[in-house]
């Protein structure tokens, strides 16, 4: 599932995708899926089956988040078809796929973040908008949304490279809509936040400078800490570049042998 900014989401399947090398260049998006050109790519979700019990939480620039029941999207035409209504002066930015039992934590790029029960988000249409999920300062904005269980651990990662975990409850359970409590302690120093994924011993990670300079780094050797603190040294951004993006490298279990692959 491929959703973008305008709340549209498409259908592709993975083998309809190329292989290339880590240093290859990949093929846009566009020539794979027939997305308006005004439109950008703003999540995209692995799923091999639509069914009942599972919903998709969708959460947009500013603050607003919708739960949607994951079997409304089975019928993907080629052309996309609405997830979300989204403001004009708003933009889609994240996704996740829920089983309806979870905590949702939203974070922002100063630094804020806000964890409520799954449970006080009412399911909503595909055409709906959303209702309001963390209560922004003025220029903040939100940078990730992630469905979690009260064992996880928050990885915060900075434009400068600098990265902590964070044990989730450290963060007090709210409602939804509050302004939320100081995540990641931002300063000249590690920049401010660029991405906020849930870890645990096993996770690894993937994060990517903005130079197209590229590290893999394990969770476990990441340290502890509280939430207003400022992270360890995680990726060197000394020429000059710019943490533009991090994510989870999942593991998979082959089916022929039961061993674990990545």
């Amino acid at each position: 599932m491929i959703f973008t900014d305008r709340g549209q989401v498409y259908r592709l399947k993975v083998h309809e995708i190329p292989d290339a090398a880590a240093a290859g260049r990949g093929k846009a998006i566009v020539n794979l899926v027939n997305i308006p050109k005004e439109e950008k790519l703003a999540a995209i979700v692995p799923v091999r089956e639509f069914v009942e019990g599972r919903y998709v939480v969708l959460a947009t620039r500013k603050g607003t988040i919708k739960k949607t029941e994951l079997s409304k999207f089975a019928n993907i035409r080629v052309g996309g078809i609405n997830a979300m209504g989204v403001e004009d002066d708003d933009e889609l930015i994240a996704t996740e796929i829920t089983d309806g039992k979870k905590k949702i934590f939203l974070a922002t790029h100063e630094g804020m973040a806000i964890c409520f029960e799954e449970s006080r988000l009412r399911s909503r249409g595909r055409q709906a908008y959303g209702q309001r999920g963390i209560r922004l300062k003025k220029n903040d904005y939100v940078i990730s949304v992630a469905a979690v269980t009260d064992d996880a651990e928050m990885l915060s990662i900075s434009e400068h490279g600098f990265g902590k975990r964070t044990e989730l409850k450290e963060y007090r359970v709210t409602s939804q809509g509050g302004t939320g409590v100081i995540n990641m302690k931002t300063s000249d120093r590690n920049g401010l936040v660029v991405a906020v994924l849930p870890v645990n011993d096993e996770s690894q990670v993937l994060i990517i400078t903005n130079q197209g300079k590229l590290i893999r780094v394990d969770a476990k050797g990441i340290r502890v800490s509280g939430r207003s603190t400022q992270g360890v040294k995680l990726i060197d951004t000394s020429d000059g570049g710019l943490v533009a993006a991090a994510s989870l490298i999942e593991r998979q279990v082959d089916a022929t042998n039961g061993q674990e692959e990545e």
